[in-house]
């Protein structure tokens, strides 16, 4: 079971929101029902354990703190609360593969040169006067646009999107939900029917009580897309 992994916490974590102004999402929220919800507001971890709330990092909603998910997560009971069965599983590995094959494009930024005009000092002096005023060609700040350069930093490439019956889902949350699933070593994952929503996926990690809901996205420009086996 995922809850003696000795990751299980970290794991748990990993899946909250990152930012410091949505604080209803920092931390694993623990409801009455012993169903706890970790989630970053595009992929949402939901997984049973009434012991959670111990923990020091949590929200305790009974207490009026963190995000109610209740409310969204409802829609998805017939899965959770009962013997429903996944339409199939996917593997992880797959999607991995996926990773392997995708040309990642570098980023850039603008690149500077020190303004001929004032020497890099951002003003000049009249030859009438002395007075000195502010250079026309840097605006003042002394450095002028010379081109780009990459800076180091890799993005996937746009309107690439992995789909799963149907649902269009980001290259960047899939690949952080594949690591936050690898590190407590889950390989697949089963797939629920989406009923023609094509803006949710809903998953189960098998024979555990966890659960991820995931946003899809909206699409008009697809350039590729690839498609996940489901295995039935």
């Amino acid at each position: 079971m995922i809850k003696n992994n000795p990751n299980y916490i970290r794991f748990v974590e990993s899946w909250v929101i990152k930012d410091n102004w949505r604080d209803n999402m920092s931390k694993p929220v623990c409801y009455s029902t012993g169903w706890v919800c970790s989630t970053n507001s595009y992929k949402l971890l939901w997984l049973y354990d009434e012991e959670y709330v111990k923990n020091e990092n949590v929200h305790d909603h009974s207490k009026g703190n963190g995000v109610d998910a209740t409310n969204v997560m409802s829609g998805y009971s017939k899965f959770y609360e009962s013997d429903s069965k996944p339409m199939g599983k996917i593997k992880l590995s797959d999607i991995e593969k996926i990773y392997e094959e995708i040309k990642m494009i570098p980023e850039f930024d603008k690149k500077y040169k020190e303004c001929y005009h004032c020497d890099g000092h951002g003003t000049v002096e009249c030859d009438c006067c002395g007075h000195e005023t502010e250079c026309d060609d840097c605006d003042g700040e002394g450095q002028v646009e010379c081109g780009e350069e990459e800076n180091g930093d890799f993005k996937y490439p746009e309107n690439h999107y992995i789909t799963i019956n149907g649902v269009h889902l980001s290259l960047y949350e899939m690949r952080e939900l594949i690591d936050n699933l690898k590190f407590v070593g889950v390989e697949e994952l089963n797939v629920y029917p989406n009923d023609g929503n094509f803006i949710k996926s809903f998953f189960g990690i098998p024979n555990e009580k966890m659960y991820i809901l995931i946003m899809g996205n909206m699409v008009n420009d697809v350039e590729k897309t690839y498609d996940i086996t489901i295995n039935h």
